[in-house]
């Protein structure tokens, strides 16, 4: 085993002296600086062993911007994104409102104010159930927000019912006056998504065209090491589900809204099989 260099040593003795983070009765936290929010049992980053910060309790200070929401949307593998287009086959009226009505109980539940940033609100929603980058047009008769690429992840027409109905609550409930529009285009076409894993962290990303390495999307300015795709890298599938159990559990409140449970067929199985994944199976609970 190599030895720690003194260096290292240093840093961890400066750590250790540093105040320890509060604890949050119902183990969620967000950290100021990668802008992630984690659920945890105790305040200590869960993937970087000598991180300089500490994740903080909502209930001491709550999430500063819900545009957090947006990098869990983007850059996370679209598993959740890729299962819920699948198994919705029906009610896109009923459903629609109801993921938006799960939405706003979550953010109230984090403690996000709603009343901060509406708009912002929408484009956060929109990102974490499409899976996809958004562009904005706005005026003051209506604002339209272009989904690019998103049938890469949904059936357009299945993502455009639920959207159109959950948008005509948020608007209501959020106070924009403004009349809504989605519509779309193709950025990527034919080129394929990539998918990454940082050896360092243990995470796993998903976007963009796919290339060998990529620099970090959540801390691009201050991580050290490249996620490589997934072809050159070998990894446990544990380290997928970590990732998405100590995330906050909004993936886990849309789909039980639309499922009980989840029959594995060929085509959830291959959303898995595209993260290396050879039996839904093992880790299909950890989204339900």
């Amino acid at each position: 085993m190599e030895k720690p260099t003194n260096s290292i040593m240093e840093i961890k003795k400066k750590l250790s002296s540093l105040p320890q983070g509060a604890y949050s009765p119902s183990n969620r936290y967000w950290c100021i600086t990668c802008k992630k929010l984690f659920v945890l049992e105790k305040p200590v980053c869960p993937y970087m062993e000598m991180c300089m910060n500490t994740p903080i309790p909502i209930e001491i200070l709550a999430p500063e911007n819900i545009q957090a929401l947006e990098k869990f949307g983007l850059f996370y593998p679209k598993i959740p994104q890729k299962i819920m287009s699948h198994i919705i086959t029906n009610n896109y009226k009923t459903l629609g409102r109801k993921l938006s009505e799960i939405y706003i109980e979550f953010l109230k539940q984090w403690n996000f104010d709603l009343n901060k940033a509406p708009l912002q609100t929408i484009k956060s929603f929109i990102i974490l159930l499409s899976g996809c980058e958004t562009a904005q047009r706005i005026n003051k008769d209506q604002i339209t927000f272009l989904l690019m690429d998103v049938e890469k992840i949904w059936k357009k027409e299945k993502i455009h019912l639920l959207l159109t109905n959950a948008l005509s609550y948020l608007k209501d409930m959020l106070g924009i006056e403004q009349e809504i529009n989605i519509d779309y285009i193709n950025i990527l076409n034919n080129k394929e998504i990539g998918k990454y894993f940082c050896a360092k962290c243990g995470m796993f990303f998903e976007f963009g065209i796919k290339r060998e390495e990529v620099t970090c999307p959540l801390m691009p300015q201050k991580c050290m090491f490249n996620p490589q795709h997934i072809e050159k890298v070998n990894y446990s599938f544990d380290l997928l589900i970590k990732q998405f159990n100590i995330a906050p559990q909004i993936y886990k409140k849309l789909i039980k809204s639309i499922a009980k449970e989840i029959n594995i067929d060929s085509t959830i199985q291959n959303i898995f099989n595209e993260w290396k994944i050879n039996n839904a199976k093992d880790v299909i609970k950890t989204f339900m």
